[in-house]
């Protein structure tokens, strides 16, 4: 909307409706306003917005009394000084008030700017920090006036502001904003995170991204939560103008799982018909069975590879619990629910393949026929076929795959079912509720020094994680006492929210080790140099009544695979997706289109060449949170992946150059990622 329109539209409202609506239009998280033309009124609001004297925003008159103030100015300046692109102030608004990032780009356009500091200076700050649209391009009035834009400059003339001293705001602004901007020391309430570096160690600090932080705030079609403040404008701009209630994507690990009951005895946890005449079942048979014309073979060939794929997705979740039981290292007494031959498919050591999927293929297409929306696709020609060669396909890879005895130089490490208690969901500002993947690295870092004290040539070279339950919940903590009043009471700054999450995770770990070093490990050695806490959060082994030895050694990626689907086969992996140079909104559009897809902390980038600082290691860099896409994938999926085990579900520690840039964990696919390679800032 044009801000001509807007202002003839509110001329007949109460003044205080009036007052609200224009405010509104330039607030951070709006639509934003077309100014063009009208660069008098914009300037005007701006400036009238600083305090509650105006009675109209588009009064002039005050708005001339306001520049002529010299205090206006001196504010002006100081709040100019405050803005950044960088919140160190976020999550804790108990960060010193000096200190500022601004990450400048030697070529292109300035980023967006937020401001944080003095509560009482915050209407400056919405005044240096607000946008608006002005020829078809966004812009702030700080863009503008380094721009110097004739229009603009004309525009401040009418508000009582001279050549003269316009430019001599324009050359203050300049001095500010030519080169990036980093505080020489560490507020004491900033985090500190240790990475390997060579010999020694890297302190690191992150940061929350304005800009990034602002696009979540205008996310659509992604579930969110919600973090209130109670004092919203001592974080920053952008959290005042939300009145505190700041959003963030919430993500889970085990979002497309269906519930099921976890009883091996029980009739629900075999061949249920729900997955086969669901909505989502009844769209695929369709897609199977309609006759479409393309206008190559190619869109042809990739249209029916795509629905194969979501079929096979529906008769793998059908089968996967009767399989799973199969699979299972233990015997299971009759069931009477079962039929003769799904009982003798549990029991039997040998099973024939072809016969077995032949009635599989027959009950599908019963189950299919007993419901009124999927009546029309049972034996349909186009589809009896299609899910006979699937089941086949599917029973084929799972079963004719046999434990290897040959010796292997490959060691895993299993920890099975750890529960984990209060763990930290908000490992960065981006993303509520999903683990840290760079955290499990720092968890197996620790895991490693402590082993090492027992096995000093033993190493961790990637690992993988598993989720088979979670529950997550938000609260309210108070943050440590700080301030002492006069009676030398201890107070505390308010409270900060919290989001914690539960949950049974297992992980994997493939180890290095000599080629010539035999000896096997000692699993109760292994067991007590495991680290007692991860992500925040306390670990405790499964419950004594689940009676399972929940650490164990495998050797060889094929005994793993057998390993997997004996023992964890519902629940999801959380697996690296091939690394791309996406954004985070073209992440988030990736999200939108595939459920399967999560986005989780995966590392670190630099801000800043690595220098010297007051921190424990010495050196230091400001780094900001890198949010990368991860697929979760069922187990009954990665048995029968086509790529080898460690190279579709293994995360590894990209190793740190002199000059890097990022520090991160990625897929085990044998490039080189670009973050390994030396890179001067």
């Amino acid at each position: 909307m044009h801000l001509k329109d807007e202002l003839q539209a509110v001329k007949t409202l109460k003044a205080k409706e009036r007052y609200d609506l224009l405010k509104k239009q330039f607030e951070l998280c709006s639509e934003g306003i077309d100014v063009t033309g009208s660069e008098v009124d914009c300037l005007t609001i701006l400036v009238n917005l600083i305090g509650k004297e105006a009675e109209e925003l588009n009064s002039s008159l005050h708005a001339k009394w306001v520049v002529e103030a010299e205090s206006f100015w001196v504010k002006f300046q100081k709040v100019a000084s405050q803005l950044h692109t960088h919140n160190l102030k976020w999550p804790d608004s108990r960060v010193n008030l000096q200190h500022q990032i601004r990450v400048i780009p030697e070529i292109g356009p300035l980023p967006k700017f937020g401001w944080s500091g003095n509560s009482s200076d915050y209407r400056v700050g919405r005044l240096l920090t607000s946008t608006f649209y002005w020829q078809g391009a966004e812009h702030s009035l700080v863009s503008v006036w380094l721009e110097d834009f004739v229009e603009w400059r004309k525009a401040a003339y009418k508000l009582g502001i001279t050549k003269a001293f316009w430019y001599q705001i324009k050359r203050e602004l300049e001095n500010l904003f030519q080169e990036s901007h980093f505080p020489d020391v560490v507020d004491s309430y900033s985090s500190e995170l240790l990475f390997p570096y060579k010999d020694h160690y890297l302190t690191v600090t992150p940061v929350v991204s304005h800009s990034t932080q602002l696009s979540v705030q205008r996310l659509v079609g992604l579930p969110t939560h919600s973090l209130s403040f109670p004092h919203p404008s001592a974080l920053g701009i952008l959290c005042g103008s939300l009145g505190g209630h700041v959003r963030m994507l919430k993500l889970s690990p085990v979002h497309n799982l269906r519930s099921r009951q976890s009883s091996l005895n029980s009739l629900r946890s075999y061949l249920e018909p729900y997955s086969l005449t669901a909505k989502y079942a009844t769209n695929i048979y369709r897609e199977v069975t309609d006759v479409k014309i393309y206008s190559s073979l190619r869109l042809k060939r990739k249209a029916r590879l795509r629905v194969l794929c979501a079929l096979d997705n529906i008769l793998e979740e059908w089968m996967s619990p009767l399989i799973q039981a199969k699979l299972a290292s233990k015997n299971i007494s009759k069931i009477e629910s079962l039929s003769q031959e799904e009982q003798n498919f549990l029991e039997m050591s040998f099973v024939d393949i072809e016969d077995f999927s032949r009635y599989l293929n027959r009950k599908l297409h019963g189950e299919l026929e007993r419901n009124k929306y999927t009546r029309h696709f049972s034996y349909h020609q186009r589809l009896v076929g299609v899910t006979q060669k699937r089941l086949m396909s599917f029973l084929k890879h799972v079963l004719s795959e046999k434990p290897s005895s040959e010796a292997s130089g490959e060691t895993f490490l299993v920890f099975k079912n750890l529960r984990i208690n209060e763990a930290n969901g908000l490992n960065n500002a981006y993303v509520a509720g999903m683990p840290s993947m760079i955290g499990l690295y720092g968890f197996l870092h620790q895991f490693e020094r402590q082993l090492s004290e027992i096995y000093p040539d033993v190493s961790v070279a990637s690992f993988a994680l598993h989720c088979s339950h979670y529950c997550a919940h938000g609260s309210i903590a108070l943050p440590a006492p700080s301030i002492p009043d006069k009676e030398m009471r201890i107070k505390r700054s308010g409270v900060m929210p919290e989001f914690k999450f539960d949950g049974k995770f297992s992980i994997i770990v493939k180890l290095n080790r000599p080629t010539d070093n035999d000896d096997p490990l000692d699993i109760e050695q292994v067991k007590a140099a495991l680290p007692e806490r991860l992500w925040g959060g306390s670990i405790h082994p499964p419950y004594l009544y689940e009676d399972t030895e929940w650490a164990s050694i495998v050797s060889g990626a094929n005994n793993l695979k057998q390993y997997m689907a004996r023992h964890m086969f519902f629940g999801n992996w959380i697996s690296p997706e091939k690394e791309n140079k996406l954004d985070f909104d073209d992440r988030v559009e990736l999200l939108k289109a595939n459920h399967d897809l999560s986005l989780c902390l995966v590392g670190y980038d630099l801000l800043e060449p690595i220098k010297s600082r007051n921190v424990i290691s010495g050196i230091h860099a400001f780094c900001e949170p890198l949010i990368d896409l991860c697929r979760l994938k069922q187990t009954f999926k990665v048995i029968r992946g086509a790529k080898p085990l460690e190279q579709g579900l293994f995360w590894q520690y990209v190793p740190v150059s002199q000059n890097c840039t990022t520090l991160r964990v990625s897929p085990v696919c044998g490039e080189t990622h670009a973050a390994s390679q030396s890179a001067e800032l």
